[in-house]
């Protein structure tokens, strides 16, 4: 079996949600414990990665808090990823943001099914539409990652250009759990307590 990580990114500015995604609360948890709690579900070690103004100390046996590298702080999911893999500690790393907080256990056990040798990413894809934060990525493409950091190239579509990417499609019905919440608008609509 494939030793897997988890990632659970945490570092973005919150601008539009006016304050800390983070610390939003869901069913008596906040964003971050909820995210934290459904990747453990899943594979026994995560990193938590934070921003540098980010008071969160979660670090356990199980969850090892970092920053992003120097050199990429601040450069978004792409920088996190790269950080949390620096450290070589798995074949496979399962990603997922802080802000999905409907994400749900059966959908990244469902991602980790896909693991192959021939796929440089495993990535859902709900009526056509990719979410690349909620996904696989193998340690072999850390090259290609920071090729994309010192070339400016952040996106996470770009990144997937170039990699070999195993889509797994998800029905209508699921697309509930993929939910990004951005803003305040989005937090009353899908997952006010």
């Amino acid at each position: 079996m494939e030793k897997i990580m988890g990632i659970v990114l945490n570092g973005g500015k919150s601008s539009r949600f006016k304050k800390d995604k983070a610390f939003a609360s869901y069913q008596g948890n906040t964003f971050y414990e909820n995210a934290l709690s459904v990747m453990l579900a899943c594979v026994d070690n995560t990193y938590f990665v934070v921003g540098d103004n980010q008071p969160l100390h979660q670090e356990t046996e199980n969850i090892h808090v970092i920053k992003d590298l120097e050199s990429f702080k601040g450069q978004g999911p792409l920088a996190g990823i790269y950080s949390a893999m620096n450290n070589n500690d798995a074949n496979w790393y399962l990603v997922s943001p802080v802000d999905t907080p409907l994400i749900k256990p059966f959908i990244l056990k469902r991602l980790i099914s896909y693991i192959d040798d021939c796929a440089d990413a495993i990535v859902p894809r709900i009526n056509n539409r990719i979410q690349p934060l909620i996904a696989l990525y193998k340690l072999d493409t850390i090259g290609v990652i920071e090729q994309q950091l010192i070339a400016g190239k952040r996106s996470m579509h770009q990144l997937l250009g170039r990699l070999t990417v195993t889509y797994v499609d998800f029905s209508a019905d699921d697309e509930i759990y993929f939910i990004n919440i951005n803003t305040q608008e989005e937090y009353q609509r899908h997952v006010r307590d």
